[in-house]
This record gives structure tokens, sequence and C-alpha cells, in this order.
């Protein structure tokens, strides 16, 4: 998209070389030649813009790879515009994906989808797509029915717009579209370029952002819908006016962030995406036209004009029409080089209030103007001088000789009256004194007439210059009454420009706190959430923990009470083999032998059944551990190696406590076979070495029980110290994430008073900028003020001439009146001369005096015809014919020889023409 050309230099630099290249212009209307640089301003005033726009143009130029092109959050009524270039080998396509990124199902409403021709021309594409937007209009009425819905559900994503996933752009294309949704949440949209062929999704997950251009066209704006109006109505009584739009002065751009840079501040140049409706009041008595001129450089695109008419037998009623700018008309776009280039956009009545309708064309310029000119401004009426020859010879009343052949101004061309005034210039068959006699009452007939047509003229002109004045005076008046109206309507314009703004800039505080303190009560709900959860897990965990410990401690008593059992028995069966032994000798080896044989046979049940409990706890443990093990998965590394210690204590324990038995099973072995030895020698010995065999059993099992009892406290202890560890770790867990939120709070601040320190920065370059365009206007304002002094004194200069001319009037009368007088007395002298010689005598006296001729003459009709003033004048100063010198526009009759008139001095001479300055006389 070109770049924004906001001082009109540039294009009356572009004019200027355009007219020395030779550059065809296209115009319906000769521009200059009807005072388009005095045309009167109409400035805008905004009304309202809503709708959230994300603007997707930077960058421009896509490639080497593709990627995200623009990202942002849209809540509610939203538009998506993409325009990109594709500068890759391969064909790449446009793809458009929605996050959900709440907790809740979301759902969209696609309303409206355009997409442009994909081609190498970019004001096709871009004329394309303004033709497209203003054809399929978005239907923006409450019970609007959708092209389509969409559901997303908690953190997913979908895809819109599936048309552009069939629609290829291949190297060195534009591409441009837009779609309008409307959503019931917050939605996070991406636009993409991807190669053909890839899922548009899962791409969304892994494609890389791409950097924004030095054009900066791209991020999430409020105004994608903007109404503005004229609060002047055009007047056609007063002239031309125009209306300019995207000068960034009475028609603002708008401003944004782009979330893909941590919300920078960005602007839309253009305001390109916007979608306008401008309303322009007019009123007056006489029709007018409306033209359509570029004035940043070329332009192509389309604009809807409404007319409702207010007057007449139509009112009431609205006429819609269409105009095309480039294409169709054999331009590709108008104003290239240029600010002259215009495009008629219909006629129109005075009262007729006019909406335009139209959105940027990309890849055209701004700012543009919207002209509107009356009838009789943009056809103005002809005029055309004519002249009639005068011989070399002739001099004019006053002496002076002619200088032949010169232009005369005399009466309209063609016209009944185009022979009056001339005088036959053949040779007259009277004699000199009759025809001196016929040209004396002739002048003094045409002297008198004049004489009455100048007091006639000078009342006119009179009463014309008052006329003028108070016709200068109003217009003064008017116009400054229309400068003050102007001025309040543009401090007004202003109030309610900074009250819109202040308004806007409001609700999006409210809104952004409102998102803060939803998302604030979503991340506590979310964090209370996990902390259930996690105090839930602990639970069970404990839960099952205790389970194990109770289970184990259960399968432990079990264990000691059949040990227990199975050393009574034991004991039992070792007193009942003593007792045996003491009743009979001969019975002793036999019942030893039984006895013994019990004993092994108990002892290995005793042992195969302590093997069969072990493997019973054990597996037990094993089961506790792992059910331990599953439900502790996400413990610390700390309270998985004090478990692991706590293991190898209980292990270690265990084989303590193997050590002992086998120990004791050694210790019994050794006691018996030393029982055997010493039993043939000696009973008692025997039984008491029994019975310290026995006793020392006893004390093994009291030391294997103690020893067991060590490991179980010492195994309660390692999981005391392994619960203590985990809630410690968990007490550290919590600490940094709570240190971690404390981190994210405190980044969250400074954000936010970074943002705040720029918002207030901008503010503050705004208001300067505001102060210096205040400046501006109240230069301009003095500037005019001048201009107004100007326009006066020279309106002043003005009267003073046509007092000067009304002098020079009168001077002439006076004059006019001695010649008069003078002639009288030539011919009373004349009468006098009859009872003289006869004419013979008096031939023969002046031979030496020459033919009388008379040339053409300008008539008296032409001599009294009323002359208009400088107002009047309407003709263009190169138009005009030159102007005739004084001394050329009237013939000498010479007068009688008897009395001769004497020439003027030089300074006379020098008088007469300053006071009788030469005039040209336009056609009717």
């Amino acid at each position: 998209m070109f770049s924004y050309k906001s001082r009109y230099c540039v294009a009356a630099a572009m004019a200027a070389m355009a007219a020395l290249t030779g550059h065809v212009e296209a115009r319906d209307i000769d521009l200059q030649s009807i005072g388009y640089f005095q045309f009167s301003p109409l400035p805008p005033t905004l009304v309202s813009q809503t709708d959230t726009l994300l603007l997707s143009d930077s960058p421009e130029y896509v490639g080497p790879v593709g990627g995200t092109l623009s990202a942002g959050t849209i809540n509610g009524n939203g538009r998506i515009y993409f325009y990109h270039v594709n500068e890759m080998d391969q064909p790449h396509k446009i793809a458009i994906v929605l996050e959900n990124q709440t907790a809740y199902p979301n759902t969209v409403h696609v309303m409206r989808q355009l997409k442009s021709v994909a081609t190498p021309d970019y004001f096709a594409a871009g004329r394309d797509l303004s033709r497209k937007d203003l054809e399929q209009p978005l239907n923006e009425s409450p019970n609007a029915r959708p092209l389509y819905s969409l559901s997303i559900p908690p953190q997913g994503r979908k895809l819109i717009f599936s048309d552009l996933e069939q629609t290829p752009v291949y190297q060195d294309a534009l591409f441009t579209g837009i779609v309008d949704i409307k959503t019931e949440a917050p939605v996070f949209a991406r636009v993409m370029m991807l190669p053909m062929g890839i899922d548009a999704v899962e791409a969304s997950h892994w494609a890389k952002n791409l950097p924004i251009d030095e054009i900066q066209l791209r991020g999430t704006y409020t105004g994608s819908k903007r109404n503005m109006e004229v609060t002047t109505p055009f007047d056609t009584a007063l002239g031309g006016a125009f209306v300019e739009i995207g000068n960034d002065r009475e028609d603002m751009f708008i401003n944004g962030v782009d979330e893909m840079q941590n919300k920078a501040f960005v602007r839309d140049r253009g305001n390109y995406g916007v979608s306008y409706t401008l309303k322009i009041p007019t009123k007056g008595n006489e029709p007018f036209r409306l033209y359509f001129n570029p004035l940043g450089g070329p332009y192509s695109g389309s604009f809807t004009v409404k007319a409702l008419h207010q007057q007449g037998a139509r009112r009431g009623q609205t006429d819609t029409r269409t105009y095309h700018i480039g294409g169709a008309d054999g331009i590709s776009a108008l104003g290239d080089g240029t600010i002259l280039d215009s495009r008629i956009m219909g006629n129109y009545n005075a009262g007729d209030l006019l909406t335009l309708n139209f959105m940027p064309a990309g890849a055209s310029n701004l700012p543009i103007r919207f002209l509107l000119i009356p009838e009789s401004l943009a056809n103005p009426q002809k005029h055309q001088t004519i002249a009639v020859n005068v011989p070399k010879d002739v001099k004019d009343s006053l002496g002076h000789p002619t200088q032949g052949t010169t232009q005369i101004p005399v009466g309209p061309i063609g016209g009944k009256d185009s022979n009056k005034g001339t005088v036959d210039t053949t040779k007259s068959t009277l004699t000199p004194s009759k025809q001196a006699e016929n040209i004396a009452h002739e002048e003094t007939k045409k002297l008198s007439d004049k004489a009455a047509a100048e007091a006639k003229k000078e009342a006119q002109l009179k009463k014309s210059k008052e006329a003028e004045e108070a016709l200068a005076r109003k217009k003064a008046e008017e116009a400054k009454l229309a400068a003050e109206k102007a001025e309040m309507a543009r401090k007004a314009a202003e109030a309610k420009h900074a009250e819109i703004e202040r308004k806007m800039a409001e609700k999006a505080e409210a809104d952004r706190k409102a998102a803060e303190l939803k998302a604030a009560q979503e991340a506590q709900a979310a964090k209370e959430k996990a902390a259930l959860e996690a105090k839930k897990v602990e639970e069970m965990r404990q839960a099952e923990e205790a389970k194990r410990i109770e289970a184990a401690r259960k399968a432990e008593l079990e264990r000691q009470a059949e040990e227990a059992r199975k050393a009574e028995e034991v004991r039992k069966a070792e007193l009942a083999r003593i007792e045996a032994a003491r009743k009979a000798e001969a019975e002793r080896v036999e019942a030893a032998r039984k006895a013994e044989a019990a004993r092994i046979a108990a002892e290995e049940r005793r042992l195969e059944e302590e093997r069969r409990i072990e493997a019973a706890r054990v597996e037990a443990a094993r089961k506790a551990e792992e059910a331990r093990k599953a439900a502790e998965a996400k413990a610390r590394f700390e309270a998985q190696r004090a478990a692991e210690k706590a293991a190898l204590e209980a292990k270690r324990a265990e084989e303590e406590r193997l050590a002992a038995e086998a120990k004791a099973r050694l210790e019994a072995q050794r006691i018996e076979a030393a029982r055997k030895a010493e039993e043939a020698r000696r009973a008692e010995e025997a039984r008491k070495a029994e019975e310290a065999r026995i006793e020392a059993a006893r004390k093994a099992e009291e030391a294997r029980l103690a020893a067991e009892a060590k490991r179980a406290e010492e195994a309660r202890k390692a999981e005391e110290a392994r619960i203590e560890a985990a809630r410690k770790a968990e007490q550290a867990r919590l600490a940094e994430e709570a240190r971690k939120a404390e981190q994210e709070r405190l980044a969250a601040e400074r954000a936010e008073a970074e943002r705040q320190a720029a918002e207030a920065r901008r503010i503050a370059e705004e208001r300067y900028q505001a102060h210096l365009e205040a400046e501006r206007k109240a230069e301009a304002a003095r500037q005019q003020a001048l201009a107004q002094a100007e326009i006066e004194r020279k309106a002043k200069e003005r009267a003073e001439a046509i007092q000067r001319v009304k002098e020079q009037q009168e001077n002439a009368r006076r004059r006019a009146e001695l010649a008069r007088q003078q002639i009288e007395e030539e011919r009373k002298a004349a009468q006098a001369a009859k009872t003289g010689p006869s004419f013979n005598e008096l031939d023969d006296i002046h031979e030496d005096t020459p033919n009388v001729t008379i040339p053409n003459a300008v008539s008296i009709d032409e001599l009294t015809k009323p002359r208009p003033t400088a107002s009047q004048n309407t003709r263009r100063r190169d138009q005009r014919q030159p102007q005739v010198p004084q001394d050329q526009q009237y013939v000498q009759v010479n007068p009688m020889p008897t009395a001769p008139v004497a020439p003027l001095a030089p300074q006379n001479e020098q008088q007469n023409e300053e006071q009788n300055p030469p005039r040209i006389y336009p056609l009717g």
C-alpha cells in the first residue's frame, strides 16, 4: 500500500513534472479556470467510530518464508483486513485462524467475507475489493443472519474463510480481502501466509511471527466503521467548495496497538480497512455538480452516493448511484502526477442531502477531495469583443492622430446592431461649409445626447457603486460570520472529537480493567482449583499411605503373633522332649530322634511359614509401595531420596534381622551338635546345654524382636521424615509460585506503567500537535484576515477609481459644453459671413485648404453606451482583448478655418491621458 502524502507541495511538484513530461490528464472539468484554489473548505466532523479492526499489511511483501503476519484480539463486532504480496517462488495461501483463550466455549458468527483477485496489478486488486465492498454491503441490523457460525471449545482453534484454502497467491501477486465477524467473548485471531496444502490450524501452533516493516500498518484498532458529517451546509450562492478526507486533520487516522510487539503503539496511516459514511447537507437556489478529486496521488476505487431530495415534487425520495474510478473508464488510476484530475459523480439540486459510502481502496493514496461546484460556475457564459478599422490620417476630437486599423469595442457580433455606428467614408457632394454645418449639427446632437447619457450613466454608476459597496459589505460580513462559524464549528468539532476520544479512552480503560479483573478472577479461580486438586491428591496420597502403614502394621503383628505361637510350640515340644528323656533312657534315643525329626519338620514348617509370611509381607509392601509411588509421582527429588534412604534403612534392618536369625540358627545347630556330642557322656549336661540353648534361642528371639521393633521405628521415622520433606518441598513450590506470581505482577505493573507513560507521551504529542495545528489555523485565520483587509483595501481603491472616473466624466461633460458653445459661435459667425463675400470668393481666398473627408466614425449610441464596472468584468485576464488607447477611440472633424482650435500643451495632453484611461467593453 502506497505511503500517505500529506504535503501538497509534493503533489504540486508532481503536477509540474507531469506538465513537463506531457502527462495526459483525466479531467472532466478544467478546475484551474474556475478558481479551484479559491474553493471554500467544508471540514467534516467525526460523529462516531465503532467496532474493532485487525489490520494485516505489514510486512506488505512476504518473503523469503511465510508465517504469522498479524494477530490481535476481537471482542464483539470486528473486521479482519489483509493486504499482502507473495515474494516467494512457490504459490502460497492466506489463512485466518481463531483461538479461544478463555476457559469457556465461544461462539463466532461470520457475517461477511470478501476477497479480491490475486494479480500483479495492485490497482486492479484494490479496485476489485472496493467494488465488492459496495456491491455486497454488510448487513448491520440486529437481526442479520450470519453466513455461518462456529463454536470454539476452551483453548481450541478453528479456521474461518475456508475459501482462501483454494486461492493460491502466485509470486509477485497482490491479494487482499476482509472478514466481518461477531463474537460472544474475546477471540484471538491470526492472519498467516502458508504454503499450499499445509493444515492451517496445526501450523498456527508453530508458525513464526514475521517482523513488522517500516510502514507499520498492522495491529488492533477501534473504528472499522466511521460516521462523519459536514456541519456547515454547502451554499450554491457562495461558489465552489470541497470536503477533504484522509488528511489527518479534520479526518484523523485511527490509533491502535500491535499485540505481536507487546502492544506497541501503531497508526493506520490512510484508515485502510475503515468503512466511511459521509453526510453533506446543501442549500441554495441552483443545481450543482459533485466531482471526485484525488489529492495525494493515484487513486482507483468505488463510491456510492445517496441523494435524499428535500425540496420539490420528489421530496423524501432517495436516488442511489455507484461510481467506479479506474479500470473500465480507460485509465488505471486517477490523479497520477497531478492534483487537478477529476471525475464527475452526478448532478444534484440545492437542498439535497448527500450520503457517501466508501472504503479507502488498497494501493491508492490519500487525501482525496469531493468538490461541490454550482452549475453557473461549472458552465460559465462566453464573452467576445470585435473592432472596426479607422484610417491612419483620422484625428480624434482632441486633435491627436490615430494609429489606423485598430480595434474599437462595439456591440455583439452578428446582432441586429452589428452595422450600427458607421459613417459612409465616400467623398461627399456637399460644399465644405454645408458639410461643416451638418457635421456641427450632428456633433452638437451627439454631444447633447452623450451628456444626457453620461448623466444617466453617472446615476447608474452611483447606484451600482452603492449596490456593490453594500454587496461587498454584506459579503465581508458573511465571510466574517462564516469564518466565525467555521471557527466555532472547528472548536466544537475539536471538543467533540476530544470528548469522543476521551470517552473511547475511558471505555478502553474500563474494558482493560474489566479484562484484567476477569483475568485475575480466572487466574484466582484456576489457582484455587489447582490448590483444591493438589489438596485432594495429597489427601488421597495420605490416605493411601495410612492404608499402607496400617496394612504393614497388621502384617507385622500377624507375623509376630505367628512367630510367638511357633516359638511357644517349639518351647512346648522341647519341654516334652526333655520330659520324655527323663522318663526313659531307652526311649531317649528314639524319642530324641523322633523329637529331632519333629523339631526339624516343625522348624521346616516354621521356616516355610516364615518364608510364606515374609513373601506375603514383601508383596503387600511392594503393592503398597507401588501405590505410594503412583500417588507421589510429582514429589520432589528430596522426598524421593528420603524414601530411598528409608527403604535402604529398612533393607539394612531386614538384613540384620535375617543375619541374626541365621546366626541364631547356626548357634542352635552348634548347640545341638554339642548336645549330640555330649549326649552320650552326660544327660544332665545335655539337659543343661539344651536349657542353655533354649535360653539362647529365647534371647536371640528377643534380640530379633528388638531389632524388628527398631526397624519398624526407623521406618516410621523415615516415613515421617519423608512426609516432612514432602511438606517442605510443597511449601517451597508454593513459595516459588508465589514469587513467580509476584514477579509477573510486578512485570505487569511495570508494563502498565510503561504503557501509561507511552500513552501520556502520545497524548502530550497529540496535544503538542494540536497546539501546532491551532497555531497554524490561527496563522491561517490571520492570513485570511489580512486577505480580507486586502480585499477591503482593493474595494476602497476601486471606489476611489470610480470616483475618479466620475470626475473625468464631469470634466468631459464640461469640455463637451465648451465645444458646443464654440460650435454655436462658429455657426453664428458663418451666418454673419453670408452678407460678406460669396462662397466662390471664399473658395478663392482659401484655395490652400484641403478637402475634408469624413472617415468611419463611432456612432453617438456607441459613445453613450453604458460601460460596465470592473466587478462586472468576469473574464479572466488572459482572455481579455488588448486595451485600446484613448487617442484611438475618437475621430476629429476639422473645424472651420476661421476659428482654429489651438492644440493642447504637452502637460494638458498628459493630464487628459491620466483622466481618461483606456477601456475595453465586453459583449453583452
